[in-house]
Parts: C-alpha cells; sequence; structure tokens
C-alpha cells in the first residue's frame, strides 16, 4: 500500500525545517529529509541530508540571524514560502527569499531557492 503524504504533513515539514534552522538543531533538520534529497537555489547544490543540514547551519553560523516566514501555501505534497533573510552582515538589507519543498513518504525530498544573491555575495567578498 502507497504512502500518502498530506497536507498536513508538508506543512508541518515546511515549519520544522524553518524551526530548526531558526535554531540551529542539527538533528531536528536532518530527521525531516529524505535519504536522496536535494538542494539547488543561487550559492550551490547539494545532495543528501549531510550536506543540507551542514549548508543550512553553515549559513547560520557564517552570517544568518533569521529567516522569517511571511506565506506558507501548500498544494498538495509541496510547500512554497516567501521569506525574509535577515542576517548580521554589514549594509546588507533583510532580502526576500521564495522557497519551494516537495514531501514525499521519507520526507522532504527536494527544495528549489530562489533569491537575488548580488549583495550578499559583495558582503562575503564574492
Amino acid at each position: 500500500m502507497a504512502t500518502t503524504t498530506t497536507a498536513g504533513d508538508v506543512r508541518n515539514h515546511a515549519t520544522a525545517y524553518f524551526d530548526g534552522w531558526n535554531t540551529g538543531d542539527e538533528e531536528a533538520l536532518r530527521a525531516l529529509f529524505a535519504p536522496g534529497v536535494t538542494f539547488r537555489g543561487p550559492m550551490g547544490t547539494v545532495h543528501g541530508p549531510d550536506e543540507c543540514v551542514a549548508g543550512l547551519l553553515g549559513m547560520r553560523r557564517a552570517f544568518l540571524d533569521e529567516v522569517a516566514v511571511e506565506h506558507l501555501l501548500v498544494t498538495g505534497d509541496e510547500a512554497v514560502t516567501w521569506f525574509e533573510m535577515r542576517t548580521r552582515l554589514p549594509g546588507v538589507e533583510p532580502f526576500p527569499v521564495v522557497n519551494r519543498m516537495h514531501v514525499g513518504p521519507d520526507g522532504i525530498d527536494r527544495i528549489r531557492v530562489v533569491f537575488d544573491p548580488r549583495e550578499l555575495l559583495a558582503a562575503l567578498g564574492g
């Protein structure tokens, strides 16, 4: 019998993802990801739960103060989230980010992120 992902499951995963990122809870984040999870965004591409956790928490340690979710929309087995990324980098104003995640029977298996990275890259020396 196939496992069905409900809208409640998707919302819970998305909420826990941002909570775990904001609190830096490595184990809580890792538990959300399916073994084959992929993440793609303007700052790079990673594969697998370990790389996803390392990337999220690496940003948190390096420059991130908070991700402030403004809108979370769930449709089927996907969540689209509009949030503001707030950093502690001088001269970098909070900026909008769109995150689209797919939740399958094993957890979050795909994340796609879109934002304008120019100000962030300049502040990071890139």
